[in-house]
């Protein structure tokens, strides 16, 4: 039998393609597979890694770089995040339950500050080993837990999000505000 792939596997693998590759769109077609193999070991993250945060879903930093950096995200029953954006490429893999995802595509110039329409484009449920792939240019979506179960998901993206000023979005409004993540509770 052979032996489980780690995180430290994936790490290693990864840095191989971001010191080779720039291109969002060629790194996500490479990386996607790795992060693909990581997610059939149940156990590739700590269990102190698979808790809700105190007060919100849980992010865990496990690997960060320059070129990128991998994150645990666990989502209690009922917690998500409406629309939003990332400002880089990024990989969502589930490693544990399900979370319902909702993909937007703006459609307005961008010309009016604080105004966006955005339109539904997709809505799916990713479950275990499942992946959501986004590029700088198709990085909008809104995540949902509608489980009574906690989700465990793995992040990789090209750049650190905690203290990145992003944008999120009031659909229904057509509006957006700037937003940046909360620091990782583990560091």
């Amino acid at each position: 039998m052979s032996e489980l792939y780690r995180v430290q596997d994936f790490v290693e693998e990864m840095k191989r393609v971001t010191e080779k590759e720039n291109d969002p769109a060629a790194i996500i077609q490479r990386c996607k597979p790795l992060l693909g193999r990581l997610l059939l070991n149940p156990d590739c993250i700590p269990p102190e890694f698979k808790k809700r945060g105190a007060t919100a879903q849980g992010p865990y930093m496990l690997y960060r770089a320059a070129k990128f950096n991998v994150n645990a995200v666990v989502w209690g029953p009922g917690d998500g995040l409406g629309a939003h954006n990332h400002e880089t490429w990024g990989l969502v893999g589930v490693l544990e339950n399900e979370l319902q995802e909702t993909r937007f595509r703006r459609l307005d110039d961008r010309s009016v500050s604080g105004l966006a329409r955005l339109e539904a484009t997709k809505k799916t449920t990713n479950r275990a080993g499942d992946i959501s792939c986004l590029l700088p240019a198709d990085d909008i979506h809104a995540v949902l837990n509608t489980t009574d179960r906690n989700t465990v998901d793995i992040h990789v993206y090209g750049r650190d999000l905690a203290g990145l000023e992003r944008l999120r979005f009031d659909v229904e409004k057509k509006t957006f505000v700037t937003f940046a993540s909360p620091k990782y509770d583990n560091c």
